[in-house]
């Protein structure tokens, strides 16, 4: 049976009109054209996806265009990612139909234990589901990697689903923080790599395992962005702080 057809093996929660809907024809007919043409998208390491079972996408976060290019990178293995809540505020009619409906976000209250937010998240993995986690808490002022937040190392221990590094490079440049639309014009690179298991990181210890994982996905988006910038010959992306690499920066890599 072909894949996008293998309804309950990517997810056995969502109804087969969502998934041939909103995780098939939007992403592979709508988003993926559009994308090339706009911003030559290319993504690395697909096969890395785990084909069923519980997993944990984890991905830095520099635009708004992360969340559908990544669901278009994930297409085979829906997933319901952690949202701030205070984007509530910003999207309203169709767009909040779209997100609550369409791609069934979790709703996560920032700056305080959302218990409700976590068991959604641990109920998609038990189920085995996939769960996505933008362990920045929110996009990049400036297309740089900030520290990491501590709260996805309670989802990892707790489900001990296995994790997938993802970096974006790019978007910032594409849709900057502060700006109400996104440039026609750029590059844009997504590149995940095998699983880490959960134990692995759980022998870190929080600190330790978000560190990690902050050095991982740092290392991938350096990579991607002097790739970008040697195919367009120096054109894209713009130089900025996201040229410094955060592992080398006397800051913390984790905070609360």
């Amino acid at each position: 049976m072909i894949a996008w057809y293998q309804f309950k093996r990517r997810n056995i929660r969502r109804s087969r009109f969502a998934i041939l809907m909103f995780w098939t024809v939007v992403p592979l007919v709508l988003v993926k054209p559009a994308a090339w043409l706009l911003y030559r998208l290319r993504f690395y390491g697909a096969s890395h996806f785990p084909s069923q079972g519980p997993a944990i996408l984890v991905c830095n976060h520099q635009s708004h265009l992360d969340p559908p290019f990544l669901g278009t990178f994930a297409w085979r293995r829906t997933f319901r990612a952690l949202t701030r809540s205070t984007i509530q505020e910003t999207y309203s009619g169709f767009w909040r139909w779209w997100l609550d409906t369409g791609y069934d976000v979790i709703w996560l209250k920032q700056g305080e234990s959302d218990i409700g937010a976590m068991r959604a998240a641990l109920g998609e993995l038990k189920a085995g589901n996939v769960s996505v986690v933008f362990p920045e808490g929110s996009r990049s002022d400036d297309g740089a990697l900030t520290p990491f937040k501590r709260g996805a190392y309670l989802l990892i221990k707790r489900s001990m689903a296995p994790v997938v590094p993802i970096a974006i490079e790019g978007s910032y440049d594409a849709w900057p923080r502060g700006t109400s639309r996104p440039r026609r014009r750029g590059r844009i690179l997504m590149k995940a790599i095998e699983p880490i298991p959960a134990q692995t990181l759980v022998d870190m210890g929080p600190e330790g395992a978000m560190a990690h994982l902050y050095d991982v996905i740092e290392g991938l988006r350096l990579e991607l962005r002097q790739q970008i910038r040697r195919s367009s010959r120096g054109r894209y992306p713009a130089p900025g702080p996201g040229d410094i690499d955060g592992r080398t920066l006397d800051r913390p890599k984790v905070v609360s």
